[in-house]
């Protein structure tokens, strides 16, 4: 028997497929939390080196992401002023200014965890069938085609990565990673 038991289960009120999806989107939130729930404003909002994203704005990055995709990409919705005005939009483009903002680790999973919710509701219209419905959007000029399962796959993955570089940026900056999976 085992001491822990790691088990995917589908989220629940969603398609099973789907739910596995977000189910797996939710186990590395978890994970990125745990990274920097306690984290203090100062750390969150340091750079490890000149020109590098700070542990906050990728955080912020990984919302933005994931709002984009799901709203530009699977519900149509066209960018307007307020949208690029939201906290987490365009966080990346200048390192230095986020430390200024002063953001908490509370703030910035606030953030994330509202876009999630909204996720959470947007794929709640969707069933298992649909996994492989197409989304064609234009973006500078190009068009691109990406099914919902694979825009599912790419949020897991590109959480996966920053999470991977917010544990990276962690050491560099002398903070110890604590967790079974840091």
């Amino acid at each position: 028997m085992a001491d822990d038991a790691l088990i995917l289960r589908p989220s629940a009120g969603l398609s099973p497929g789907i739910g596995f999806y977000l189910a797996g989107m939710d186990e590395v939130r978890s994970q990125l939390r745990d990274a920097v729930v306690n984290m203090s404003p100062e750390d969150i909002g340091r750079c490890a080196i000149p020109g590098a994203h700070s542990i906050g704005a990728l955080v912020l990055h990984i919302g933005e992401a994931e709002w984009w995709w799901m709203n530009c990409n699977v519900l149509g919705h066209r960018l307007t002023d307020a949208d690029r005005a939201a906290p987490y939009w365009d966080v990346l483009k200048n390192p230095e200014a986020f430390a200024a903002r002063g953001c908490s680790a509370e703030f910035c999973l606030e953030q994330v965890g509202r876009i999630r919710n909204q996720t959470r509701e947007i794929l709640a219209g969707f069933a298992d069938d649909e996994l492989e419905r197409v989304f064609a959007t234009e973006r500078r000029g190009r068009k691109f085609e990406h099914s919902l399962r694979w825009i599912l796959h790419h949020l897991i993955d590109h959480e996966a990565q920053h999470k991977g570089q917010v544990l990276m940026l962690k050491r560099l900056l002398g903070i110890e990673n604590k967790g079974p999976f840091n």
